[in-house]
């Protein structure tokens, strides 16, 4: 093969972009994408293999990848919304390599993002008890998706999703604050608006005096000349209504205090959250649960939502619920054992590390990757070759094990592995219920929907032996749970398939947010 030789002509193939709507808190959930390329083979005898190139530069590529001699690829972890340029080179068995083929562009679209936060609803500022009175709110959506609204009147009652323009009656007097959120066409919700707060008083009596116009006569009126007050049970002189406020704010924990990390710190990916200590001014009530929620600052979407009753002050994040080289912000909220539930705390804000442990972008470890001739799941191709599949060496030990979503209709693509060594004492791991002969395996798949069920399967480069359970590791509350149940050896041991839920059975993140993060490994009891 000579150096000078031009290369044959490549093109895009087919283009599979994920893009998915974050369901729980506040706004969509985005993750990255790929693009299969495909190109004629070359006829020299002595061909060797190809490279890929690719950058956000016209003609300067800052990626490069030996895929081998086969003539199609799929590139996976690309940004949305970033414009990429790629080429390819053919080299021979003497490591000469060709000039680079003609380039092609490929434009990843930008993720879905969630409605700005809705006007809080202009309307009537009081009324009558049965009297149907009208609001109306205003919102405007990134992608310019069609919008719906819901309303919350108050006292729990919501709205179904629907016009911009919503009626409502109430059947009690009070004080009610209503409010608004807006959902886009993919499902991406706002957060919920400012209240407008609606006074509704009793029917008036003509001829009846009603001094403040609450619709309670004078002559039954505790308040004659205050319409937010008409009744004082306990006679003290302090309306009803009032006292409601001031006992409910007297009978919640504080605030949280969020101590660690500090704001615009630089962490690991599994940084450690801490809050100071709980307070409550009821003498009777212990610190219960603490909820714990962690954002993306670039789309507000979130990554882990978890409510715990072990990690109360001190979280430790699971793996892969984080990014490299990513900003995030996080609150905490304390519930005391009696179900009161304490103000969100401030935001803390926060950014993962970028390191070295993954130069070639393609979800795994470098110090993890396996030959370019491993087929573990014995289908016949190289599982490089194959999309479907990742495969990682386990730590300390000779096995590699493959994740693999081939045949699951829900899920879309596995965003990371990485293995773990079998636990040893000391290590951040609080106990073991056994022996992990291939230590642990973490991956992070993205589903379709928000809430989708998937099938994962293993593959196992040596058979699993008999008896083995098992085992997965929650790093929030530091326990093991035997998850059994949900998995299914194959009958030759080298394969297992594990049922997951995004948001549910098998997700450490705690949230149904378009990905599923599991960690877990094989357990002789």
């Amino acid at each position: 093969m000579r150096t000078s030789r031009s290369f044959s002509w490549i093109w895009i193939l087919s283009l599979g972009v994920a893009i998915f709507v974050g369901a729980a808190v506040t706004a969509p959930k985005a993750f990255a994408a790929q693009v299969a390329l495909a190109w004629d083979p070359n006829t020299e005898a002595d061909l060797a293999g190809y490279k890929i190139h690719y950058g956000n530069t016209s003609g300067s590529y800052s990626a490069h990848i030996d895929v081998h001699n086969v003539t199609n690829y799929t590139i996976t972890g690309l940004v949305e919304g970033q414009n990429y340029y790629l080429a390819a080179s053919a080299y021979d068995s003497s490591g000469n390599e060709s000039g680079y083929s003609n380039e092609v562009s490929y434009s990843v679209p930008a993720a879905n993002g969630a409605p700005a936060t809705p006007a809080a609803p202009s309307g009537p500022s009081s009324a009558l008890v049965n009297a149907a009175i009208t609001f109306s709110t205003s919102a405007s959506d990134p992608n310019r998706d069609s919008l719906e609204y819901r309303y919350d009147w108050g006292g729990g009652a919501l709205s179904s999703w629907g016009a911009a323009s919503q009626s409502h009656s109430w059947a009690m007097a009070g004080q009610y604050a209503v409010k608004a959120q807006a959902r886009d066409s993919r499902g991406a919700q706002s957060v919920w608006s400012g209240a407008k707060t609606v006074t509704i008083s009793q029917s008036s009596t003509p001829g009846v005096a009603d001094s403040d116009g609450d619709g309670i006569p004078d002559s039954q009126d505790a308040f004659p000349r205050d319409p937010k007050e008409w009744a004082d049970a306990n006679r003290n002189g302090i309306g009803d209504n009032a006292e409601a406020l001031v006992a409910g704010l007297k009978q919640t924990p504080t605030v949280p205090v969020l101590v660690s990390p500090v704001n615009d710190a630089v962490e690991d990916a599994m940084t450690v959250l801490k809050t100071g200590s709980f307070s409550t001014p009821v003498a009777t009530t212990t610190h219960a649960k603490t909820r714990w929620q962690v954002f993306r600052d670039e789309d507000d979407a979130c990554v882990l939502d978890i409510t715990s009753t072990a990690a109360l002050t001190s979280l430790t994040m699971p793996r892969l619920v984080l990014d490299e080289g990513t900003p995030y912000f996080w609150r905490a909220q304390f519930i005391d054992s009696q179900g009161a539930t304490s103000a969100w705390s401030a935001d803390g804000y926060f950014s993962t590390r970028t390191t070295d442990t993954d130069r070639n972008a393609n979800g795994i470890p470098d110090a993890q990757e396996v030959g370019s001739k491993t087929d573990v799941n014995r289908h016949g191709v190289k599982n490089y070759q194959q999309p479907t599949i990742k495969t990682v060496r386990v730590e300390g030990t000779s096995t590699q094990i493959g994740v693999s979503i081939n045949g699951c209709p829900t899920a879309l693509a596995i965003e990371a592995v990485e293995s773990e060594g079998p636990p040893q004492a000391g290590s951040y791991f609080s106990g073991t219920p056994g022996r992990f002969p291939f230590g642990l395996i973490n991956f992070r798949v993205a589903v379709a929907e928000p809430g989708d069920q998937a099938t994962v399967k293993l593959y196992f480069s040596e058979a699993v032996p008999r008896g083995s359970r098992w085992y997965e590791y929650d790093a929030v509350s530091r326990k093991w749970y035997d998850f059994s149940a949900y998995v299914k050896f194959a009958r030759d041991r080298r394969s297992a398939t594990l049922s997951l839920t995004d948001g549910g059975i098998g997700d450490a993140d705690g949230v149904a947010n378009g990905v599923i993060v599991d960690p877990g490994g094989v357990c002789v009891p």
